[in-house]
């Protein structure tokens, strides 16, 4: 059995070992590949970064231009002080023109330019005959004048007779390229270039754009450029700094002109080479410890886990099963998990059965609260029933012994006779009908099906209505035609009875006068809605919160359980899945403003 044992944690040793050390040695290689792999995209998003800066910059600058476009139209008289001022604020701009249809200068301010004047015949110029080709406002390519010295990018666009030519210096470039992060253009050169290869920007080599050379002449674009797709990363060799570099570029959207980024390659590798020493390293650390870790739980700690494990099951099969309580471990923390798993065991068997006689009591208890909520409805309704019956027996009893008097003298007639007759038939069928209605409620049929919500409205209307005349109150109707329910309508029959009830003593407590419930049916989203308001006055802000509490009541002990509204609640809730909310609402009923409690019950 010893050696069995120790074979046991021998050969768990050597497969912890083995499952731990060669997975990370897995991953340091997969770890190292990934970044050798990635570096060309992490490269490749830099760049695409740096590109999509530059054309955020130049597309404010260039919506720059524009408003300054828009204000030179505003500008009828050409104001003279107003283009000053445009240079004044704008370093970008060295030259503001205007020319009239035939390219005449009829106006102009310039920080450098001293050959052209007002009068001056500018139709002959490179960027006056481009803007007679597009017809259209556009910015223009690098180019030079013989009147200036530096290379030029112009903005030109028409305004009713007049051709603006808004001439930019090229430092503008430079200025929104040292706008980007410093950190991420270290060892990074930016070119721009026009349709026709020109230099716009080279910071590398600001000479590039000074002598007007041409990017399509050199060996990075005719061996390299020219043979990839934008967005691609080009590795390639610089034969100047014998270094290698990496480079891609893309045109700029609404422009002409293609963005190249260039970076060292040597300092890439390097920094890669690095990381993953590092990280090799590290794993080759961990390795170890592991290593020497591994020995020492396997032989420390698998007996005491093995028997915990073993409890577990047993208590997960069958928590009454006996258990070892003698477990031991020579480490703290797993002795604290043993007792913590004796403790547990204890505590579940002490609170599963307190739970099974707590379950008993809480269906004692439910069944309780609704035999109480059914006696008090039934009290109720026998009340509602002396009510109901007066007036039917009191007509029963007038006709009977009204025949009976004119038949002791001679005066009773047939149609006297049969009009009384049909008078007691009238009102014995109302007190069946009544019994019928009585009957089905006290019986508690608690059967889902198919309801016209109007019938059972109706049912529970007869049910109250001799309490309501008793007392005075005007139940005003509203019923929307053919709504079908399928639900439980004794039960329903028993909310409204309750609602009905609680409106009821709010209007006699509170002495209204005139006493109104109103009472109303209705479709919303393919929803149910049944309303009942009374004019009570409404439920105190700070009770209601708690209407639908068990044994809550405002009441004396000896008028009201605090039960009706609790049942109310759970029949709607859990019965009906259906919802009941409680608010307190103003309205306005034939002239006269009113305000109480309503009860919105949604199925």
């Amino acid at each position: 059995m010893k050696n069995q044992v120790k074979t046991f944690k021998t050969d768990l040793y050597k497969k912890f070992l083995l499952f731990s050390t060669i997975p990370l040695i897995v991953i340091s290689i997969i770890f190292i590949s990934l970044i050798i792999k990635e570096k060309y995209n992490l490269i490749l998003y830099k760049h695409s970064n740096i590109i999509k800066n530059i054309q955020y910059n130049i597309e404010l600058f260039h919506k720059d231009i524009k408003k300054i476009s828009i204000l030179l139209k505003k500008d009828i008289n050409h104001n003279e002080h107003i283009l000053t001022n445009i240079l004044k604020y704008k370093d970008s701009i060295d030259t503001i023109m205007v020319l009239d249809k035939n390219g005449i200068v009829q106006n102009i301010s310039s920080k450098i330019n001293k050959n052209v004047f007002t009068g001056y015949d500018y139709s002959h110029k490179f960027i006056y005959k481009e803007f007679q080709k597009r017809k259209k406002a556009f910015l223009s390519d690098v180019y030079f004048s013989s009147l200036e010295e530096a290379p030029l990018i112009a903005y030109v666009f028409k305004y009713k007779n007049h051709i603006y030519i808004i001439q930019l210096n090229l430092e503008f470039i430079y200025k929104l390229v040292s706008h980007l992060n410093i950190s991420i253009m270290k060892d990074i050169s930016i070119s721009i270039i026009d349709k026709n290869g020109l230099y716009i920007l080279d910071t590398f080599n600001k000479l590039n754009v000074k002598n007007r050379n041409s990017f399509f002449t050199t060996d990075l674009y005719k061996n390299y450029i020219s043979k990839n797709s934008a967005g691609e990363l080009i590795e390639y060799f610089n034969t100047k700094t014998n270094e290698d570099n990496y480079t891609s570029y893309r045109k700029l959207d609404n422009l002409s002109w293609t963005v190249i980024v260039k970076e060292n390659n040597d300092i890439i590798d390097s920094y890669i080479v690095k990381i993953s020493f590092i990280m090799f390293f590290i794993i080759l650390i961990i390795a170890i410890v592991i290593s020497l870790s591994a020995k020492k739980i396997a032989f420390n700690i698998v007996n005491p886990i093995e028997k915990l494990i073993l409890n577990i099951n047993k208590f997960a099969k069958d928590n009454l099963s006996k258990i070892d309580n003698n477990i031991q471990s020579d480490y703290k923390v797993f002795r604290t998990l043993i007792d913590d798993f004796n403790f547990m065991h204890k505590s579940i068997i002490k609170n599963e059965q307190s739970l099974r006689q707590q379950i008993i009591e809480n269906k004692q208890q439910s069944q309780l609260l609704a035999e109480q909520s059914k006696m008090a409805a039934m009290g109720e309704m026998i009340g509602n029933i002396a009510h109901q019956w007066r007036q039917p027996l009191s007509v029963i009893s007038t006709s009977s012994t009204g025949m009976l008097l004119q038949k002791e003298y001679g005066l009773l007639t047939d149609e006297e006779f049969i009009k009384s007759c049909n008078s007691i038939n009238d009102n014995t069928q109302y007190l069946s009908k009544t019994i019928d209605d009585f009957k089905n409620f006290i019986k508690g049929d608690r059967t889902k099906k198919e309801f016209l919500l109007k019938k059972g409205m109706e049912s529970f209307l007869n049910l109250i209505n001799g309490s309501a005349k008793a007392h005075n109150i005007n139940i005003i109707l509203n019923f929307e035609e053919s709504v079908i329910l399928n639900g439980y309508e004794n039960e329903l029959n028993q909310c409204m009875i309750n609602i009905f009830n609680n409106a009821k003593d709010a209007l006699i407590d509170n002495n209204i006068k005139d006493k109104f419930i109103f009472l109303s049916t209705s479709i919303k989203n393919d929803k149910i809605i049944i309303t009942i308001k009374d004019n009570a006055g409404g439920i105190p802000q700070d009770i209601l919160p708690h209407i639908f509490e068990p044994y809550f009541t405002t009441k004396h002990q000896s008028q009201g359980t605090g039960l009706g509204l609790h049942m109310t609640y759970n029949m709607i809730i859990e019965g009906m899945n259906g919802t009941i909310e409680a608010n307190n609402k103003t309205y306005v009923y034939q002239n006269n403003e009113y305000v109480g409690a309503e009860f919105i019950i949604t199925l």
